[in-house]
């Protein structure tokens, strides 16, 4: 069964400029969340890596792909 692709309307999102895909996350968002959750350990974290972001990002397509999947087979609303 080949996979489900999505394709953002143009000029709505930002692509990956590697490999042109659309991505789901705000890259400046999850860093200021992820430095936000960081202030309260002891060790104080100053940057968020590409490494970290790629993560969420897969994270994220992982997480709908696995969802969506497990819905019923009826309805119209993804709920």
């Amino acid at each position: 069964m080949p996979e489900a692709t999505w394709s953002a309307p143009r000029g709505s999102m930002a692509t990956d400029s590697k490999a042109g895909a659309p991505r789901l996350i705000n890259r400046s968002k999850v860093k200021q969340f992820a430095l936000a959750v960081a202030e309260k350990r002891a060790h104080r974290f100053t940057r968020v890596g590409e490494e970290f972001l790629i993560r969420c990002e897969a994270n994220a397509k992982e997480f709908i792909h696995q969802y969506v999947n497990r819905l019923p087979s009826k309805g119209k609303t993804i709920l």
